[in-house]
């Protein structure tokens, strides 16, 4: 088989076809600021600085894809919510957004696609990845990327409010998973451009937080309308990453519309793939921590294989960490994932 750019590789694991080799995405983020000397608070609203950086650290590692130095919780300094920016780490959400009830249905969001509103959200997400497309010179994959509507609801409201919402005000979850997907929809369209994928990272749509009716009934739907309607619209794959064991909600994740599950390191890739067969392509899943971060090469070769002959032996597989890499994973580790990929032979 000739040798597939990266575009061709990833449509042929999305349709299903074997390519010329196994695909792999590294899931580094913070990770490239100390693998390049930096520390975070000197990146975290500048673009153009990154997207330099990212470039050099993607020529370094080798992936195939580029997930970008995004800092999510940046989406909700526009709504003046409290954030807290540790110098070395990501922001993080400290109150909610919608204090009461009624907040719900009367407290403004901004729109993504008005500068003067988004001022925070484009330093943060949207103009690293615009930014990182114009000096991408080592063919990694990018697009689009923002949470996904259950974490944006629940960063909004508060989780442990929105999970007991399920149960007991399940209208008013609605509401504000719907106001949520107007905020992702939105975040998603201002930083997709040319991408050649969309990324939607969903960590609090987990099984370890709801059981499968549940997710059946407030996470299905929401996720699918925006994702069927990014995939008419752009026309690229998207891919999906829950946190935790999703095994128990896995039959109704391909129901979601997208095309990549990215299986968290706690999930058995051999019965994940035995319950979706091939309705999806999986992407995972390799320890982020025990083996990325405190492994040593060949522990990372050998789990690296063991996914793949777990979940890719037959294609319709993306090798990569089993959630994003931890800040202070070791350069060789990360091009021992690559290696393991790139090796591997069908």
């Amino acid at each position: 088989m000739k040798a597939l750019t990266n575009a061709e590789r990833l449509e042929a694991i999305v349709n299903g076809e074997q390519p010329d080799r196994i695909p792999v995405h590294d899931l580094a983020c913070i990770t490239m600021a100390q693998a390049m000397g930096y520390v975070w608070k000197d990146l975290r609203f500048e673009p153009e600085k990154c997207a330099k950086i990212t470039n050099e650290y993607n020529r370094l590692s080798g992936s195939d894809f580029c997930l970008g130095m995004v800092d999510g919780a940046s989406m909700y300094l526009d709504l003046g919510m409290d954030i807290s920016m540790p110098d070395d780490g990501y922001c993080d959400v400290i109150n909610p957004y919608f204090k009461t009830p009624e907040d719900v249905d009367t407290k403004p969001l901004y729109d993504p696609s008005n500068p003067k509103e988004s001022k925070w959200v484009r330093k943060g997400i949207i103009d690293k990845l615009i930014e990182y497309r114009k000096v991408n010179d080592t063919g990694a994959l990018n697009g689009g990327w923002c949470w996904g509507p259950i974490t944006v609801a629940g960063h909004l409201m508060g989780t442990e409010r929105l999970m007991m919402y399920f149960m007991s005000e399940p209208e008013l979850a609605r509401k504000a998973i719907d106001r949520a997907k107007v905020l992702v929809d939105g975040i998603m369209r201002e930083g997709q451009g040319d991408g050649e994928l969309m990324w939607l990272p969903d960590p609090a749509a987990s099984a370890a937080l709801m059981d499968f009716r549940t997710y059946r009934d407030f996470v299905v739907i929401p996720t699918s309308e925006i994702v069927l309607r990014w995939k008419r619209d752009f026309h690229v794959p998207v891919v999906y990453h829950v946190c935790g064991d999703t095994l128990q909600v896995m039959p109704a994740i391909p129901s979601t519309g997208a095309d990549v599950l990215s299986a968290d390191h706690t999930i058995d890739l051999k019965e994940a793939r035995s319950i979706v067969g091939h309705t999806i392509s999986l992407m995972g899943n390799v320890h982020p921590y025990k083996t990325m971060r405190t492994g040593t090469m060949d522990d990372v070769k050998e789990e690296a294989l063991r996914c793949i002959n777990d979940a890719g032996a037959d294609g319709r597989f993306i090798l990569s960490p089993g959630c994003e890499l931890p800040r202070d994973v070791p350069m060789r580790n990360i091009q021992a994932l690559v290696m393991a990929a790139k090796a591997y032979t069908f």
